[in-house]
């Protein structure tokens, strides 16, 4: 299989918008993960500046990383009218533990550089 045609399959990520008392999740795939952040797309628009969770897949208990909105904006959508989002997220106060699992997901999958935002 040649570069070109080789497809990566990157693992979905939780990601938890704060509204209001409430957390909400939505599965997100991931665009591009980086040390600092995180591109995303997902349903549900979550507010620029806004607090949320992203919950990383790991063996056992998924790690937890507290993020704050850098941009939401309309990816697309769907025939049937729902619309996805791209969401660029900030890490906050990462734990040795979450910062493991970071590295352990750019060191397995890489950054897919595939979107036209350009990044966060």
């Amino acid at each position: 299989m040649n570069k070109e045609t080789q497809v990566r399959r990157v693992p979905r990520f939780h990601i938890r918008g704060v509204t209001g008392a409430m957390t909400i999740p939505q599965e997100a795939e991931v665009l591009d993960l980086s040390a600092r952040g995180a591109l995303m797309e997902h349903q549900g628009m979550l507010r620029v500046d806004a607090p949320c969770f992203l919950d990383l897949p790991t063996p056992g208990e998924p790690v937890t990383i507290r993020c704050r909105v850098v941009h939401s904006r309309v990816s697309h959508r769907e025939p049937d009218g729902v619309l996805y989002y791209q969401t660029g997220v900030e890490f906050l106060d990462l734990t040795p533990e979450a910062e493991h699992a970071v590295e352990a997901f750019i060191r397995s999958y890489g950054a897919r550089k595939d979107y036209e935002s350009g990044g966060l």
